[in-house]
């Protein structure tokens, strides 16, 4: 064979040939043991790489039967999306007009069309909405449901994830997400679900024997992603860095074996096998493999029995991450045969068992082609044509020559001339001829093609103010904007039909994802966290416990009943609550004398901090006859048991304040005895007072009479002792003193 001029010369060594599909077997691989083992082992390894190089080659053939036949639609797409990022010049086109340096210019509408379409989905987007089926079942316990899937959609951005796919599929006319199942967190056994966007809708392989839009019936699907070779290495350091050679078009890399990266490939399929299916005392009915370690340790305590089990056939989604030679992961999804990839689409159209999937862009090509090229034939006309000459008398500008020779090419401040007369009378100074303007027909094209854009994406307006009509009423604009919602309403409702089957995904993996006792955050319909526990052992689907703290916590068991999906399209739940707002505003101020009755109302749906307490207060103003509940809808027996409880309630509150006021009597009576026994009290306290006083006078009188008489012993006493003295200082008759 001849060398090849462009590459190398061989150094005479002989290379080895390149890896492809065909050379997809299996390397042996040794055990831990290094092959040392028993028979039996060694056998079941053999089944197990075997069975390995079956699903191997199962999914090689899948994935070559895909790539075929989405071919042309991901070629079209491809081009589509080129074409609405601003590829919209033909190469050669373009590469002429270069040449001859003239203008090639874009004037890209179509994203705005796009986004008329996606931003609208966004103000509208559909939500999932959870109802009872069966008698297992209550519409709180689907309330609950409900709560547990949008508290999966806020942790999981989910909202991303279905913006993508409706630009996707007004865009190029497919998109996708995805729901996994994923650890809580790193230091957990719990596993949470998540709705995945998809950002490039081409690595995606689904099944093209698919019926239903959602894609809901696919057998099997393919999700592409291209891993570094350290990071493969380090992920999966017993596995051979090979990748697959098919690619599809639109996908992010052409080729799938490079120098520095591996290209593996998520595959899911759905399989049909034979399991024991068990109906349960608690009302649970599944299969025997989806039931707890706590409700087997309930069967075999006796507290749960088993009424009746039979074989049934159940469908099971495997999950399988695939390189050329190997299985790197496996697993078994929890989403009963439904592979969790789903699918919004913008125009579908079977012919002849081949479907085509468009979205905005692809008709409105041309259109947005012949704008682009009136609009740069309108600059080449006006802006780049030559500048008008001037029209003068021979001989105005001699001697001013230069000057005038550039007056085409600079911007003088002024021109002078020389004067001349043409039959005795002066001639008039130089005049430039008036530019020319486009042509009639160029004008009347631009438009046209505007129209036509409108025309075949069914859009009136795209935001421009030049393409409405000045006498056109505001009904009139409300009919054509609703005219050009019901051209793009099936992308809507494609979006809707997507939610719908993320719904169902939801609903068949909860019980076997959430199958641990534990706590979760739930958010309501008006955005409001609840807590709740999850319980699958409970013996009922809802029921109320207690935190260790005392407060209520509802308990919610998943496994019992069965639920239905439907999916609701119009403004968020806090949108619709302002708008109630505003309207009963305006239904206050046309009947004033209401107000009183409605206030409540009004600020419980007030957008401001502390409504709900301020309508709280005004509720209590309102008549209870205005607060009791609607009994519409209500079956006679148990209006007939609410009525006997409320005239329970009645003769209940009679008695209590016939009780009220006997003890009220009852109370008075013990006042006035205790007003009795504290007068008689103070009374007798009083007379003691009294009879001590008296008798401490008393006391001192007679003290004082006592003292008194003393003191006169005592003073009578000394009188006789001063004259005993006296008498015996005196001399006697002898002389001498005696």
């Amino acid at each position: 064979m001849a060398q090849d001029p462009l590459k190398p010369k061989d150094d005479g060594k002989i290379k080895m040939p390149s890896v492809t599909t065909s050379m997809n077997k299996l390397p042996p691989s040794l055990p831990k043991d290094g092959g040392k083992g028993s028979k039996s082992d060694k056998k079941q390894r053999e089944k197990d790489l075997e069975e390995d190089q079956k699903i191997i080659l199962r999914a090689m053939k899948r994935f070559e039967r895909c790539i075929q036949a989405e071919a042309d639609n991901r070629k079209n797409a491809v081009e589509d999306l080129k074409f609405l990022n601003g590829d919209q010049w033909p190469a050669d086109v373009a590469a002429q007009r270069n040449t001859d340096k003239r203008p090639c210019l874009t004037f890209n509408k179509l994203k705005t069309f796009v986004h008329q379409v996606s931003n609208d989905l966004r103000e509208n987007r559909p939500s999932i909405k959870i109802s009872p089926v069966g008698d297992q079942t209550d519409i709180e316990a689907a309330k609950m449901y409900g709560g547990v899937i949008r508290a999966i959609e806020r942790d999981s951005r989910a909202d991303i994830a279905y913006d993508t796919a409706s630009f996707g599929a007004a865009a190029n006319g497919f998109g996708y997400c995805r729901v996994l199942t994923e650890y809580e967190s790193n230091d957990t056994f719990n596993q949470v679900l998540r709705i995945e966007r998809v950002r490039n809708p081409f690595t995606v392989y689904r099944d093209p024997d698919h019926m239903q839009s959602d894609g809901s019936d696919m057998r099997y699907a393919f999700v592409t992603e291209m891993i570094p070779n350290d990071e493969f290495q380090a992920e999966y350091p017993d596995h051979q860095q090979i990748s697959w050679n098919p690619s599809g078009t639109g996908d992010t890399y052409k080729e799938w074996v490079e120098k520095d990266r591996v290209r593996v490939a998520e595959y899911y399929e759905s399989e049909h096998v034979m399991e024991d299916l068990v109906l349960l005392s608690n009302g649970f009915t599944g299969f025997k493999k989806d039931l707890s370690e706590e409700v087997n340790q309930l069967i075999e305590q006796g507290d749960v029995e088993v009424l009746k089990e039979r074989k049934a056939e159940r469908k099971v989604t495997k999950w399988y991450k695939l390189t050329a030679f190997e299985i790197l992961e496996r697993t078994e999804q929890p989403f009963e045969g439904m592979i969790p990839i789903a699918m919004a689409v913008g125009d579908e159209i079977d012919v002849q068992g081949k479907v085509t999937y468009a979205g905005l862009v692809r008709d409105a090509k041309d259109p947005q082609r012949m704008y682009n090229y009136w609009k740069t034939t309108e600059a080449e006309v006006v802006a780049l044509q030559p500048k008008a000459p001037f029209i003068m008398e021979e001989g105005q500008v001699e001697g001013h020559e230069a000057q005038w020779k550039q007056a085409n090419t600079k911007s003088m401040p002024y021109l002078l001339y020389k004067s001349s007369n043409v039959g005795g009378k002066p001639a008039p100074p130089p005049q430039r001829q008036p530019m020319s303007q486009p042509p009639a027909g160029v004008l009347q094209a631009i438009q046209g093609a505007a129209q036509d854009m409108m025309a075949v994406t069914g859009i009136r307006f795209d935001a421009t103010p030049n393409e409405r009509m000045h006498d056109e009423s505001g009904r009139a604009i409300q009919e054509l904007r609703r005219s050009g919602d019901i051209g793009s309403f099936h992308y809507q409702d494609n979006l809707s039909r997507m939610i719908h089957y993320v719904g169902k995904l939801l609903l068949v993996a909860v019980p076997k994802v959430y199958d641990t006792k534990r706590v979760l955050t739930i958010l309501r319909e008006d955005g409001k966290e609840q807590k709740v526990q999850i319980d699958p052992s409970a013996g009922a689907p809802m029921s109320q416990g207690q935190t260790m703290q005392g407060m209520p916590l509802p308990i919610f068991n998943p496994t019992i009943g069965k639920y239905g999906v439907t999916v609701t399209t119009g403004p968020s739940y806090a949108t619709r609550r302002i708008e109630a707002a505003d309207q009963m505003m305006a239904f206050v101020k046309a009947l004033p004398q209401t107000a009183t009755l409605v206030s409540d109302l009004i600020a419980k749906n007030m957008d401001w901090p502390e409504a709900d307490q301020f309508a709280t207060r005004l509720a209590r103003s309102i008549p209870p006859n205005l607060l009791a509940p609607d009994m519409k809808g209500v079956p006679p027996e148990v209006q007939a048991k609410l009525a006997s409880m409320d005239l329970l309630i009645r003769q209940m509150t009679m008695e209590r304040m016939q009780l009220m006021k006997q003890l009220t009597d009852q109370n008075a009576d013990r006042q006035l005895i205790a007003d009795k026994n504290s007068k008689d009290f103070d009374a007798k306290i009083l007379g003691i007072v009294q009879k001590m006083e008296q008798a401490q006078q008393k006391a001192e009188v007679d003290l004082g009479k006592h003292i008194d008489n003393k003191m006169l012993e005592v003073a009578h006493l000394l009188r006789e002792i001063h004259e005993f003295n006296q008498q015996k200082d005196k001399p006697d008759a002898s002389g001498s003193e005696k």
